[in-house]
């Protein structure tokens, strides 16, 4: 029985009126109860057979059935099925071992909490016994589907080996593998790549799909294609790795047929995981192009080109050492090489390209002499972390070498790229991560009410802008186009908590409200993860403010109420920026209960007194307190003074800046 469905009583020696009591005692407290008394062992025996109890109330003075034979009866069955014993003294010690408790019949509010506890406890074991059961079969039916799968497989989790079919086991030459450190199998040349998709795949739940060398047990090198999958192995997460054919029909689908380097879908894989888990290890991506290739080709046909570009392959294999290569078109190569930074990659390509200019290179009894154009991309934390972007962008610097007259290398500099509103979501946020060009300024906000502490408020600025590029504020309202990008919501929180826990250790009783967008509302590890960067930060709640525009939480307001009972359970509070401007009213506020409000002004509008009535009225009616923004001078501070709001900020105080530096005293 489940929880909620109606509980099945058994009566042993009480009157119809004693039963009749405890029933109602169940009813009145929303419980659904069915009952049925039992007079004699035989009685109680078949019961027990015939269905399912939960709990059994046995008049010790009355009954005529003994203690100790319904204990027999409840043994023999092997039954789990508590038994509460009423008795006038509550004292004596339990009669038989299958009682639960003694009680007083007399006491109708304890002995339904008391039967509402055994019950409580009943319900669990049999939860508890249900999962096992579950569990074991589960666990039958995996081992049978792990030995019998047509593929060899293991579970790992901590980098130990906690399962492994009879394939796996064989494709290494070990007869087990269970409890064996995974990385002791991968050649070391690979160790660092594999550790990393381990993590990624920790962290993540696409499938990661890579190529790695195993040392087998006769120390021979098995090099083959994986994958790691997220998976559970009893309850617990762990990867599953999956070995994959490596055969020649597999090979084709990943080799170029005459280089045998990757083919271009193949190297852009490679390089997209590469970027994703050695975007910091200070590496290139370096991209070569066979300058005059219409010309060979029209010299020496398709066939003969051909065996020149794969000519060519070799020597470029030989002269640049690389992680990985690629054939990506026609006349194109690419190579990934880890740990060489960008100035060591660029005069490497430089000797490469002398070598291959003074080379001779004898195809179909013509000698070619050919020359390169190389561009090099830095692999680095600023690199943008799309595969498709980073070799477009090479492919740009090949272009503008080979209209200089080809035969040079040179290193990728990106130019600062116009923010324009026009462009796509992530886009615009790549570029703006990419060239630095984001930074957080910090507003003092004047206390005028009772509230503890020194106030800021953070906001999301434009290193640079210049006119026609989206501004912070409208970044804010067009990343939330995209409501699973998270990027710019948690680095604002990392940065602002930074700065904040900095201030904080001087001492001062410092608080930060922290301007996000509505995408926190969409991200539900959002509260978890903040939970773990305050905790970091050495930060309590308290001093935290997030606050959203009214309009964003009006167009998620579900996701918002559930966002904000998280928040308050972190002691963080949340605010409202824009407060009036949501054309539909803001009465679904009551319900979010913000701990600030802040109108919606434009920085060259004043309000007029009506207004900020208006406004504070609003707050009140909340009971949330009131920011006035775009102070701008003596005349409207004492206009302020006298209507009353909690804060205000603006010129007249101090403009946004990029530190916490204000010094509160000084304001008088």
């Amino acid at each position: 029985m489940t929880r909620n469905s109606a509980t099945k009583l058994l009566f042993i020696g009480l009157s119809d009126d004693d039963v009749e009591d405890i029933i109602s005692t169940f009813r009145r407290a929303g419980k659904v109860a069915h009952s049925q008394v039992v007079g004699d062992g035989p009685a109680l025996q078949k019961l027990l057979d015939d269905g399912s109890w939960d709990l059994i109330f046995f008049n010790g003075l009355r009954s005529p059935l003994p203690i100790e034979q319904c204990g027999k009866i409840l043994r023999h069955g092997n039954l789990d099925l508590p038994v509460i014993y009423l008795n006038d003294d509550d004292d004596i010690p339990l009669p038989d071992e299958s009682v639960s408790l003694v009680l007083s019949p007399h006491n109708r509010a304890r002995l339904f909490l008391i039967a509402q506890r055994e019950l409580q406890a009943l319900f669990s074991r049999r939860e508890l016994a249900a999962t096992r059961a579950a569990l074991q079969e589960e666990q039958q039916r995996n081992a049978l589907l792990l030995s019998s799968h047509q593929e060899a497989i293991s579970y790992i989790t901590d980098g130990m080996i906690i399962d492994a079919n009879e394939l796996f086991c064989e494709r290494m030459g070990y007869e087990e593998l269970d409890g064996f450190p995974i990385v002791d199998l991968i050649c070391n040349k690979d160790q660092e790549r594999f550790k990393n998709a381990l993590k990624k795949q920790v962290s993540g739940s696409e499938v990661s799909q890579l190529e790695v060398s195993f040392l087998c047990a006769d120390h021979s090198e098995l090099k083959i294609p994986i994958s790691c999958n997220s998976a559970t192995y009893d309850g617990e997460a762990c990867i599953q790795l999956t070995l994959h054919e490596s055969g020649a029909e597999a090979s084709s689908a990943l080799l170029d047929p005459t280089t045998g380097l990757n083919n271009h879908k193949h190297f852009l894989r490679l390089l997209q995981d590469f970027v994703d888990s050695q975007r910091n290890s200070n590496s290139s991506l370096v991209l070569l192009q066979l300058d005059g290739y219409d010309e060979h080709r029209q010299e020496l046909n398709l066939q003969g080109c051909e065996q020149l570009i794969q000519r060519l392959s070799e020597r470029l294999q030989t002269l640049l050492p690389a992680q990985y290569y690629g054939r990506i078109g026609d006349d194109l190569f690419a190579a990934i090489a880890h740990h060489v930074p960008s100035q060591r990659a660029l005069e490497i390509s430089q000797e490469l390209l002398k070598s291959i200019e003074t080379e001779i290179i004898e195809v179909r009894k013509q000698s070619r002499q050919c020359s390169f154009s190389a561009a090099i991309m830095p692999i680095n934390h600023l690199t943008p972390p799309h595969a498709p972007v980073l070799l477009d962008s090479c492919f740009e610097t090949l272009q503008k070498i080979s209209e200089s007259g080809g035969n040079q290398a040179q290193i990728y500099h990106r130019d600062r790229q116009q923010l324009q509103s026009s462009a796509e979501i992530n886009t615009l946020i790549d570029e703006a991560f990419a060239d630095q060009r984001l930074q957080l300024l910090f507003q003092p906000i004047i206390n005028l009410s009772d509230a503890e502490g020194d106030y800021y408020e953070s906001y999301l600025d434009i290193r640079d802008w210049s006119e026609g590029e989206v501004t912070a504020g409208e970044m804010l309202r067009v990343i939330e186009k995209e409501p699973q990008n998270n990027k710019l919501d948690r680095w604002i929180i990392v940065e602002t908590t930074k700065q904040l826990a900095k201030k904080r250790a001087t001492g001062d009783n410092t608080k930060l409200t922290i301007n996000l967008s509505g995408n926190v509302f969409h991200d539900p590890e959002f509260c978890s993860w903040l939970s773990v960067a305050m905790k970091a930060a050495g930060l309590p709640g308290a001093a935290l403010t997030l606050q959203f525009s009214e309009e964003s939480i009006s167009n998620s307001l579900k996701p918002a109420l559930d966002c904000c009972r998280q928040l308050a359970s972190l002691g963080v509070g949340l605010a409202v920026r824009n407060f009036g401007r949501n054309q539909g009213g803001n009465k679904f506020l009551e319900h979010i209960k913000p701990a600030l409000i802040k109108p919606g002004v434009r920085k060259t509008d004043s309000l007029s007194a009506d207004e900020i009535r208006e406004i504070i009225a609003g707050g009140r009616r909340l009971n949330s307190r009131v920011l006035i923004p775009n102070v701008s001078s003596a005349a409207s501070l004492a206009v302020l003074w006298q209507l009353g709001p909690d804060f205000i900020q603006g010129s007249y105080v101090q403009d946004p800046v990029p530190d916490m530096s204000y010094e509160f005293a000084a304001f008088g």
